[in-house]
């Protein structure tokens, strides 16, 4: 796999770069910030449901910005995986906002806010962690806010977001997965494509893409 020429460290902290061949979104650790790039919605739903269940099962927490659509595809896959969703969310282990609803909570003109940006997703993030006495719950944290963007033709936007997540992971513990479908880069896309991968700690392929092809 050819290794593409970054611009920018994801943060000071992190490591370099890593292309992951296998996608197995444990690989990002409790502190990392990885990205999917994915060919099929099956293939999206069949990872962030085993990242998401691995959360339900080990009491932790699953924090999902997701489209309406994926939202229903993840959670009619976690119950047949015998996962019981309502109970989760009671608990406040399974939180589920609506990513287009939550854009315009921190979005101006076009563009992300950085305080509303810290104030409502570090605010929740903070609430979802537990009690700052005791044992801090684990987050696994999806992100599908900054494909939203992409696909309105917004991907300086999108990569704002990834940045404001990068800062957000200074001053508090989570993992991230973000996911871009496969359709949304071609080889005029390199430039963005690039520079969302200079964003993440862990970049992982879409099954049967070589990255190569959109870097040559």
């Amino acid at each position: 796999m050819p290794t593409l020429r970054l611009t920018k460290r994801p943060s000071a902290s992190a490591d370099p770069i890593r292309f992951v061949p296998a996608s197995d979104w444990s690989a990002v650790g409790r502190r990392g910030h990885g990205v999917q790039f994915y060919a099929t919605d099956d293939h999206l739903i069949d990872l962030l449901a085993r990242y998401i269940g691995t959360a339900l099962v080990t009491c932790e927490v699953g924090f999902i910005l997701a489209t309406k659509k994926h939202r229903l595809a993840l959670e009619k896959r976690l119950k047949a995986c015998g996962l019981d969703v309502a109970v989760a969310r009671r608990q406040g282990r399974y939180i589920a906002p609506d990513a287009t609803s939550t854009l315009r909570k921190f979005m101006s003109h076009g563009w992300p806010d950085e305080d509303r940006f810290k104030n409502f997703i570090g605010g929740l993030i903070d609430r979802i962690a537990g009690p700052a006495t005791g044992q801090p719950r684990r987050i696994y944290a999806f992100c599908e806010l900054v494909a939203v963007l992409c696909a309105q033709g917004r991907a300086d936007a999108a990569i704002r977001i990834e940045e404001l997540w990068n800062d957000l992971a200074r001053s508090r513990s989570f993992s991230l997965c973000c996911a871009y479908p496969m359709r949304g880069f071609t080889a005029g896309h390199a430039a963005p494509f690039v520079r969302i991968c200079a964003q993440h700690s862990h970049v992982f392929p879409a099954m049967g893409h070589a990255l190569g092809n959109l870097t040559a």
